[in-house]
């Protein structure tokens, strides 16, 4: 009985692991999108003017900003709350 409520928690666990996961990636990759878009227009080019290739790297290279940006602003709101200050 318990080696089945342990196996049905775990996988219970990693599901949500997954679906938190995607969630993530998903919300990454369109902050993604709108840098490079907003990049686009102040440069005044169309995307098709870009090869796949070029499109693909320009979106990585944003993806790893806001990857960068979530961290600095998770790492903040850490030290915050250790310190006792409500988020602001």
């Amino acid at each position: 009985m318990f080696k089945k409520i342990k196996e049905t928690t775990i996988e219970s666990s990693k599901s949500a692991k997954n679906y938190t996961i995607k969630k993530w990636k998903k919300y990454i990759r369109k902050q993604a999108l709108k840098k490079v878009e907003t990049q686009l227009l102040y440069l005044q080019k169309k995307a098709s003017d870009f090869s796949k290739d070029e499109m693909r790297e320009l979106i990585a290279r944003e993806e790893k900003n806001v990857i960068s940006n979530l961290r600095g602003i998770v790492g903040m709101g850490t030290v915050l709350t250790l310190l006792g200050i409500p988020k602001l």
